[in-house]
Parts: structure tokens; sequence; C-alpha cells
């Protein structure tokens, strides 16, 4: 059987203030790390910046030192054709499994496919209800 591809993630949470990620890709920058992915989204007062680093461990490791609440986590990349319903067509087969859908984004777009980071509540069952080979 394949084996998922799992692409590591920090998740950093924050109050919702000015100046954030300008602290943020900072701190990363000042040590040579760079970055891969960025996605941040606030909520009332509150913020989460998402983002992928070519040092995963290092840059974990910088935030935490730097006083951010960072936390490591990962989600399954799944390549969808790219077209109409077939995005629903994972959300539905998650919804008829039983699988809360925590966190997704579309990473690219480009030869008739769609690839996506998906992170749920139960990555197996998530990657039975999907099928394996759409799961990268």
């Amino acid at each position: 059987m394949n084996q998922p591809n799992l692409m590591n993630r920090i998740v950093i949470m924050a109050d919702n203030e000015v100046g954030v990620i300008a602290d943020v890709t900072a701190a990363l920058a000042n040590e040579g790390i760079n970055l891969e992915t960025i996605n941040a989204e606030t909520a009332g007062g509150h913020g989460a910046i998402i983002l992928t680093a070519d040092n995963y461990d290092r840059a974990l490791y910088v935030l935490n030192q730097a006083g951010f609440k960072a936390v490591g986590d990962d989600a399954l990349v799944v390549r969808l054709p790219d077209q109409p319903g077939a995005l629903a067509g994972v959300a539905g087969s998650l919804k008829a499994a039983g699988v809360n859908i925590e966190s997704m984004h579309i990473l690219s777009r480009q030869a008739g496919y769609a690839m996506i980071a998906l992170k749920t509540d139960n990555r197996p069952r998530a990657i039975d209800a999907i099928g394996i080979d759409a799961v990268v």
C-alpha cells in the first residue's frame, strides 16, 4: 500500500495585532529559514498563522524561542481534478465517514489538477474515505 504524503506545518496562535506577521517572518529570516507557504486568518481578537518552511524543526524551535505559541502538525496532501465539484466530493466522502475537516487550503493548481492540504480529526479514516490513490 502507498504511504500518504504528509506536509509538516507550523501553526502559530497569536493575538490579532499589528506587526505579528512581520515579527514571525523576521524571526525566521534572521535565522536563514525560508518560508515555503504561509496562510494567516483572524477571528475576533485572535489569529492563526499556518506555515511551512525549508527547515521545519529549526523553524519550530526559533519561533518558540522568540516567544510565539507555535506547534507542529501535519496535513494530508491530496491530488484532485481541477474541476467543479471535486472538492465537494471529497468533503462529502469525509462527512459520510464521520471525519471532521479541521483545516484545508489549496496548495497549487496546474495541469488539470489541484493539490490540497487537508487536516482532519482522523487521518486513517480520512484516507479510507478519500482513497489512497488521491493522497499523494
